[in-house]
C-alpha cells in the first residue's frame, strides 16, 4: 500500500510516497523548512503544502517530535508551547481534507 509519510523536524518538514509495508520510499523527499515560530497554524500549513506537492488524495502517516495520545498533543516537545492541548489529526484533517495516522 502507497502512503504518503512525513517526518515533522526541528530544521524541517520532509515528505514522501512510501511503501507501507516494506518501507521503501518510492519518491524523492520533499522538503520545506520548519517554520519560525513552530505554531499549530504555521505548521499545518506546511504539511498541507506538502500534501498538495504530492496531489496526493489517500491517509497520511505523520511524525512528530513530541508526546501526542489519542490525537492530543501532550507536550510541546521542542515545538511551540501553543501545541499543548491541540488535536494534531483533527487540525491536520481540516487542513487538508485528508485522515492522519500520527505517530511520536
Amino acid at each position: 500500500m502507497t502512503l504518503l509519510g512525513i517526518d515533522v523536524g526541528g530544521s524541517g518538514i520532509k515528505g514522501a510516497l512510501v511503501n507501507s509495508e516494506t518501507g521503501e520510499m518510492l519518491t524523492e523527499r520533499f522538503r520545506i523548512p520548519t517554520p519560525k515560530p513552530r505554531t499549530p497554524e504555521a505548521m499545518s500549513d506546511v504539511i498541507a503544502e506538502i500534501v498538495q506537492h504530492f496531489d496526493y488524495k489517500g491517509k497520511v502517516g505523520c511524525g512528530f517530535p513530541t508526546i501526542i495520545k489519542k490525537g492530543i498533543c501532550k507536550s510541546p516537545g521542542n515545538l511551540d508551547p501553543s501545541w499543548l492541548g491541540v488535536n494534531v489529526e483533527e487540525l491536520l484533517e481540516k487542513k487538508t481534507g485528508l485522515g492522519f495516522y500520527g505517530h511520536q
